[in-house]
C-alpha cells in the first residue's frame, strides 16, 4: 500500500505542534513554527512530488521562491532552521511505537543561503543628529497618513523600546493615555517574551505621535479598540495565515521591518537599520543619558541584567553622552509641537 505522504506530513506536524507546546514556547514562536511548517506544506502539495517524502529538490525550490518573493537570505535562512527542526523531530523514532515519518531531513546544510551581513541590531548605531531627525515631524508630511503611520511606529520602538512581535501584537485596548482616574501613559505588552506581561511607560512624543496617527484616518474607524492597533492590509508573500488578506490584519515581521528601515532611511540617509535596530538604539540612547541598567532592563523586559549589558552596551564618551542630552531636549520639543498639531495650532517646523 502506497504511503499518503501528505497526510503523514500533517500527522508530524500535529505531533511536533503539540510537543512545542509542552516545551513552553511563547504563543508567539509556537505560531511562528506553525505558520512556517505550513507555508512549506502548501508550498509542497502545488509544486512538489507528493508520490513521495519531501526532498533536498523541494526545499531548494521553496527557497529560490522565498528570494524570487524578495525575502532577505537572513528571512529565508530562519524559515529554513524552523523547517529543519520539525524534519529533525519528524525522523526521531516515535517513543511509543518506535516508528519514523521521514526516513531523513530533506533541509541540507548546503541549502542555507549566505547571510552577508549577518550582524547583530546593535553593531549599528544611530547618531545624535540622526535620532534628532527621527523624533522631528516636518511640516511637508502633514496629511500623509503612511507618514503618520510610520513615524508612528519609529517613535514607539525608539522609544518604548518594545520587541517587534510585541508591537504587532498590539491592539488599541494596550494603549493608555493619561485620565482623571489615571494620570499615567503606558502600554501593556499582554504576551511579551515568554508570555510575560509587562506595563511601558510612553514618554510624550511616543504619546503625541499616536495621536497624529490615530487623528490620520489610517487605522479604519470601523475597527474595535480590540483589533490592531497597526494592522494592515498589504498582502503577506511568505505564507502564514495573514497572506492574502485585503481586510485588516496583523503585520507580518518582514513588512515592519522593510517598513522601519525605508523609514530610517528616508529621514536620515542610512540603510541597515531595522525594527529590532530601534530597540537597541533606545537602549543606548537611554544609557548615555543617565538611566540606569536596572530602569533598562525593566523597561526591555529582560530576565538577566546581563542580557541588558549586551544591548545597552557601556558609557560613551563625555561629548556623546552629552548629545544624548540634546536628543531628549529635541525629542520633548517635538513632542511640544506634535501636541499644537493636534490641537490645530500653526508650528513652525
Amino acid at each position: 500500500m502506497e504511503k499518503n505522504w501528505v497526510d503523514i506530513y500533517e500527522k508530524a506536524a500535529r505531533s511536533y505542534l503539540n510537543d512545542c507546546k509542552y516545551r513552553g514556547l511563547s504563543d508567539t514562536t509556537f505560531k511562528t513554527y506553525k505558520d512556517r511548517i505550513e507555508y512549506f506544506r502548501a508550498f509542497w502539495t502545488e509544486h512538489g512530488d507528493t508520490a513521495n517524502q519531501p526532498k533536498p529538490s523541494d526545499v531548494r525550490a521553496w527557497r529560490d521562491q522565498m528570494i524570487d518573493d524578495n525575502a532577505s537570505a537572513k528571512t529565508v535562512k530562519a524559515y529554513m532552521k524552523t523547517l529543519s527542526g520539525f524534519f529533525d523531530f519528524a525522523c526521531d523514532e516515535d517513543p511509543d511505537d518506535g516508528s519514523v515519518y521521514f526516513d531523513s531531513n530533506p533541509v541540507l546544510n548546503k541549502l542555507y543561503p549566505v547571510v552577508k551581513d549577518d550582524h547583530k541590531p546593535y553593531t549599528k548605531v544611530l547618531t545624535a543628529d540622526d535620532l534628532k531627525n527621527l523624533w522631528a515631524n516636518p511640516k511637508k508630511h502633514k496629511g500623509d497618513k503612511l507618514w503618520a503611520r510610520n513615524y508612528a511606529i519609529v517613535t514607539l520602538l525608539l522609544d518604548g523600546k518594545i520587541r517587534n512581535a510585541e508591537l504587532l501584537n498590539l491592539k488599541l485596548s494596550d494603549i493608555h493615555f493619561a485620565d482623571e482616574e489615571d494620570p499615567y501613559n503606558y502600554l501593556a505588552v499582554v504576551k511579551g517574551k515568554g508570555n510575560k506581561y509587562r506595563e511601558v511607560d510612553l514618554n510624550d512624543i511616543s504619546v503625541t505621535a499616536l495621536k497624529l496617527y490615530l487623528k490620520s484616518g489610517f487605522r479604519p474607524a470601523d475597527l474595535s479598540d480590540d483589533d490592531y492597533l497597526f494592522g494592515t492590509t498589504a498582502e503577506h508573500k511568505f505564507g502564514g495565515t495573514s497572506s492574502g488578506k485585503e481586510e485588516w490584519h496583523k503585520g507580518s515581521s518582514q513588512w515592519l521591518s522593510k517598513l522601519v528601515e525605508c523609514h530610517v532611511r528616508k529621514v536620515t540617509g542610512k540603510s541597515g537599520f531595522r525594527s529590532h535596530s530601534m530597540r537597541h538604539n533606545g537602549a543606548i540612547m537611554e544609557l548615555n543619558n543617565g538611566e540606569s541598567l536596572e530602569r533598562i532592563q525593566a523597561e526591555l523586559g529582560h530576565s538577566s541584567i546581563q542580557t541588558t549589558e549586551i544591548y545597552a552596551g557601556r558609557l560613551q564618551s563625555k561629548r556623546h553622552t552629552r548629545n544624548m542630552k540634546e536628543v531628549f531636549d529635541v525629542r520633548d520639543e517635538w513632542a511640544e509641537k506634535n501636541r499644537m498639531m493636534l490641537e490645530g495650532i500653526e508650528v513652525t517646523r
